[in-house]
């Protein structure tokens, strides 16, 4: 096995005339890993993504893949490396499998065989003999993923995956994204505006904003990272003082229902000596209850400053 990671991108900068589209930009997948790459528009997704694919150069900094560098090694790297942006385009009609046994041979030939699991892989087995112009646009979709996973992928790249899908198309995309990744090591790169679905299928994620990067971290860890715990309670300032709690409470100005909402930010395995700590004080308690920030929340903490409603993303 290939211990290299995945993909790996040192201190990418990318200058058209004097707008820096991306600025120092550092970028470690590795394999099996889905990974989300999101920032709001002209943030640099798009560039760092043409970078990736060898489709641009950048000013300065570097790209490997799996340990290759992907400008000197164009021809090897580019191999193991497929790529679905935008909407994927295709004979309409020939059949699923005539469509990806042509374009296939474009490069190389594969065994009947061989096409035929890759559509397995993708659900479309079934409908491998359909004409793909009597297909759904989320078959098209998973079509468009078959065919960058010939022939031997193993660092997949999509862009807005699930733009145009129905609530049940975007479920069934996100599976299978988890699924190529678990089944087959393939190291999966997804950028799309959809934080829900991120948050849902990504184990790590990268935020860019102004063409720099201002958050890589594992979901886990961001979700965590702030965490507080809340605790509704009946108002007694007296109680509250007597509980020595100050050096945890975070605020406790929150109203509701007529009650105090007290925020603490406390480790978890500190929340049991802290609720007897407010019982012991004389406080009635009504609810305590660990909240995590969700993925909006910390995109748009950082990315609010300087943005506009409209931003044009051309790069």
């Amino acid at each position: 096995m290939n211990s290299e990671p995945a993909l790996l991108c040192g201190e990418l900068c990318k200058r058209y005339g004097r707008h820096e589209a991306l600025r120092g930009v550092d970028l470690r997948v590795e394999p099996g890993q889905v990974f989300g790459l999101l920032g709001p528009n002209g943030a640099g997704k798009t560039t760092l993504i043409r970078l990736v694919l060898g489709l641009a150069l950048p000013t300065s900094g570097r790209v490997r893949v799996f340990g290759r560098d992907l400008f000197t090694e164009r021809r090897e790297v580019i191999r193991q490396v497929g790529a679905v942006v935008e909407a994927p385009c295709f004979f309409p009609y020939l059949t699923a499998f005539e469509n990806l046994h042509h374009l296939v041979s474009l490069t190389r030939a594969l065994p009947r065989e061989r096409i035929l699991d890759t559509l397995d892989a993708v659900g479309l087995a079934p409908v491998a003999e359909r004409k793909v112009g009597t297909f759904s646009y989320g078959m098209k979709q998973r079509l468009g993923i078959a065919q960058a996973l010939l022939p031997d992928t193993r660092l997949l790249i999509l862009d807005e995956p699930t733009n145009g899908l129905d609530p049940h198309g975007i479920a069934g995309m996100r599976n299978l994204i988890r699924r190529i990744s678990q089944e087959r090591g393939i190291a999966v790169l997804v950028s799309s505006h959809l934080l829900g679905e991120i948050e849902q299928v990504c184990d790590r994620v990268v935020i860019l904003h102004h063409g720099r990067k201002v958050i890589d971290n594992s979901l886990e860890e961001l979700q965590n990272r702030d965490a507080e715990i809340e605790v509704l309670v009946e108002p007694d300032p007296a109680a509250l003082a007597r509980a020595g709690l100050d050096g945890a409470l975070r605020s406790s100005d929150g109203v509701e229902d007529g009650l105090q909402l007290l925020r603490l930010s406390l480790p978890e395995t500190e929340v049991p000596a802290a609720v007897r700590a407010l019982v012991a004080a004389g406080l009635a308690l009504h609810r305590v209850e660990r909240r995590t920030r969700n993925l909006e929340e910390i995109f748009l903490q950082h990315t609010e400053r300087g943005e506009s409603d409209v931003r044009i993303d051309s790069f």
